[in-house]
């Protein structure tokens, strides 16, 4: 994920001179092998269709190098047809990655999965051969910056050092740049690219734009501290956006996930991959 080296120049170079991605990929280098962080995450998504926006707070932590944490999060302002459906008060999900596989518990389950199940499971290696892509690498992104930056970096072009801003006490140097969606695929083998250029065209389609504009801030140990992405929505000729932030601090080693129990877990992989192959 983030990697060391033309850093230093690059901060050097600050101001409004133009740098390649070289600092951001050494940044993902050297946070890929940093081991674990803590993990703080926020979204704001203001949409045509929402009265208000809903916003979504957490934290919790993640290693990098194994692939696995557990975040814990908060969802607030949702629509009135959503709320109908949830407890009261603000909707809380906590999510475990180990290993491929994705658990998710929320009192929205409660008493609606089968058995008595209390957690969700999603086993992502099964997606890939499901349906013929990498969903693991696709999707470690969300949970992973290091990893979108990786993608960032292979999508091409350039990236901009524009000043230096503490984060939670600890000096970075900010770059600014943008994921060009039309060539973001060339970061996966060839037999994946068909199937993300289908969903990038998608993505471009929905968002009305081919690029998505992204911060990142890495410090002097070359470690990313906090990236900031904002996707552009529209719906019936209205438009609104997604913004998402998230921060790494504290690092070192990272908590050992253990999966939940069998008994409390209800495997909706199959359920989900029928969804896809239809269409759903």
């Amino acid at each position: 994920m983030l990697t060391a080296g033309a850093l230093g120049a690059g901060a050097a170079g600050c101001g409004s001179s133009q740098a390649t991605f070289d600092p951001v990929a050494q940044a993902a280098d050297a946070t890929t092998h940093s081991g674990g962080s803590q993990v703080a995450m926020s979204v704001t998504v203001q949409a045509p269709e929402l009265s208000t926006p809903v916003t979504i707070t957490g934290n919790g932590s993640f290693n990098m190098t194994r692939q696995e944490g557990q975040l814990s999060f908060t969802v607030q302002g949702l629509p009135a047809a959503a709320l109908a459906q949830v407890p009261a008060g603000p909707l809380m999900i906590t999510e475990l990655f180990k290993h491929g596989v994705v658990y998710m518990s929320s009192p929205l389950f409660d008493g609606r999965l089968p058995g008595g199940a209390r957690w969700m499971k999603l086993d992502l290696s099964r997606f890939e051969s499901g349906l013929g892509i990498d969903v693991q690498q696709m999707t470690s992104g969300q949970s992973d910056p290091s990893q979108y930056l990786q993608y960032l970096r292979a999508a091409g072009g350039t990236i901009k050092a524009v000043g230096h801003e503490p984060i939670r006490g600890t000096a970075t140097t900010r770059y600014e740049g943008s994921i060009d969606l039309n060539r973001a695929a060339e970061s996966l083998p060839a037999s994946d690219r068909a199937k993300l250029r289908e969903a990038m065209q998608k993505l471009i389609s929905q968002s009305g734009t081919g690029s998505l504009p992204v911060a990142v801030w890495i410090d002097a140990h070359h470690l990313v501290r906090r990236m900031s992405l904002r996707i552009p929505l529209s719906s019936g000729g209205k438009t609104g956006a997604a913004t998402v932030a998230y921060e790494l601090f504290g690092f070192g080693t990272a908590p050992a996930v253990r999966p939940p129990a069998s008994s409390e877990t209800f495997d909706a992989t199959k359920l989900s991959l029928q969804s896809l192959s239809g269409g759903g």
